[in-house]
């Protein structure tokens, strides 16, 4: 009798299928794995308000693809939310540092800031002064502003700060329309702008005019020649002997118009530096915005002062995480100064540089 041949030890079956169980839960397991697993990267998230106010409602909402699970830290120390979408508010100002959880593995963080006076009603500067007003006339300015403390106009004739303090006078010089800007307490963000008329100065008679002793104009008859033959006009032949200047080519007073730079927000600029790290653009893709200054102050995790030329080089090539951005803009709309929090990512982690 032939013996049969098999290519498996002679082992219990049960111990067989086992192992295929524990297989087939492994290869579930890596699947579970692989469908769960997100770039962190590329989260898409978001944090919306109409105003960062207390009291008034901030919404939150994770649109990352792949995501299965949340955790909301609000950075007020309230209970952790786990819904995809939320809304939270707010008990008292200040700066809040949230952190998303997505996945249980990939975390992000977003500062934003809570105020107790809005924005919209009540936050910008009131100027008060006339509509309409005329060359070389003293005009009085004033203005409202709760907690002011420094005051900086701009009359509409210089680039530079005209005057200081809270109620200044001033003559204006030339006729047109006069763009009237304010900036209190240096917030440069919520600069109060009005514009008024200036008119020609009115010229006014020193003595009234007697209507009695006007002349009035005399009948052309007065003004005929006698009759008889026509003669040379001696100014002819005097008008020949007098030099004429050569003509000039008269020049024309270019006046160069003021150009703004274009506008770009918060987000905007830090979408573009995300792409100054992964080298698909440089320094030179802000020079509008900057107005060709690349040495603007740039203040890193609020203990270092570079330039913004340095500051790409710097962040160049390298994988960073932009927690925070705040740029300062000048009446030109042209960026002063930036503020950013980043961390770069090293050992597989992220840490501030």
């Amino acid at each position: 009798m032939k013996k049969k041949i098999s290519f498996l030890p002679n082992i219990d079956a049960r111990i067989y299928i086992i192992f295929v169980i524990i297989l087939l839960l492994s290869i579930v397991f890596l699947l579970f794995q692989y469908f769960r697993h997100i770039d962190c990267e590329k989260a898409n998230y978001y944090i919306h308000a109409d105003e960062y106010l207390v009291n008034k409602v901030v919404e939150f909402n994770d649109n990352t693809q792949g995501a299965t699970s949340w955790k909301w830290d609000f950075g007020d120390r309230t209970n952790i939310d786990t819904r995809q979408r939320t809304i939270h508010y707010y008990k008292k100002p200040g700066e809040y540092i949230v952190r998303l959880t997505i996945n249980e593995s990939c975390i992000h963080e977003k500062l934003i800031t809570i105020t107790s006076v809005s924005q919209q009603i009540g936050y910008l500067p009131i100027i008060m002064c006339p509509d309409v007003a005329t060359v070389g006339e003293t005009v009085r300015f004033n203005a409202e502003k709760e907690n002011g403390e420094s005051w900086e106009w701009s009359f509409g004739e210089t680039a530079s700060t005209d005057a200081l303090g809270k109620s200044p006078i001033y003559k204006f010089k030339t006729v047109g329309d006069k763009k009237i800007t304010l900036i209190v307490n240096g917030d440069v963000e919520h600069t109060a702008v009005k514009t008024i008329y200036i008119a020609p100065k009115t010229i006014r008679a020193k003595q009234k005019i007697d209507i009695r002793s006007y002349e009035f104009e005399k009948p052309h008859a007065a003004f005929s020649l006698p009759k008889g033959d026509a003669q040379k006009d001696p100014l002819v032949d005097m008008l020949q002997h007098i030099p004429v200047s050569p003509k000039t080519k008269s020049s024309k007073d270019s006046v160069i118009l003021g150009r703004k730079a274009p506008e770009i927000s918060n987000e905007q600029f830090q979408l573009v530096l995300n792409q100054v790290a992964v080298q698909a653009k440089t320094k030179d893709d802000f020079k509008d915005y900057l107005c060709g200054n690349y040495d603007i102050p740039v203040i890193a995790n609020d203990d270092k002062l570079i330039p913004f030329g340095q500051f790409c080089q710097e962040i160049a090539g390298k994988k960073i995480k932009i927690t925070a951005l705040r740029v300062n803009k000048n009446q030109e709309n042209c960026i002063q100064n930036i503020n950013v929090q980043y961390k770069i990512r090293k050992w597989g982690l992220w840490m501030k540089e």
